[in-house]
């Protein structure tokens, strides 16, 4: 990130940071965090990866508060019915706080 992370994030209303990248630059771009001092309780930090426990030796339980990992993975069953509602959900939201451009329609 090119600018300065603190103030970006306090300048913003947004308190949701997703954090999607390789586990290395996760726990690098944590610790800019950290030193930056916008971790928890203030913000909520969504991981695509987990965070190695060497990691949390450095921070207060406090400064850990909303890290949340999210891991993708694949399914394992071709044409396996799923769940919208939450898509649905989100697709909702978007449109209601950002009316001029909603993600894409399907037809």
């Amino acid at each position: 990130m090119r600018d300065d992370l603190k103030n970006v994030l306090t300048s913003s209303s947004t308190r949701i940071v997703v954090l999607w990248a390789e586990p290395t630059y996760i726990s690098l771009i944590l610790q800019y965090a950290l030193y930056s001092d916008v971790l928890g309780p203030h913000f909520t930090w969504i991981l695509s990866s987990s965070v190695s426990l060497r990691f949390y030796n450095n921070i207060s339980i406090e400064k850990s508060i909303g890290i949340l990992t999210v891991e993708p993975t694949a399914g394992n069953v071709l044409h396996a019915p799923i769940s919208t509602t939450l898509l649905n959900d989100a697709y909702n939201i978007w449109k209601h706080f950002e009316p001029s451009k909603p993600p894409l329609e399907e037809n």
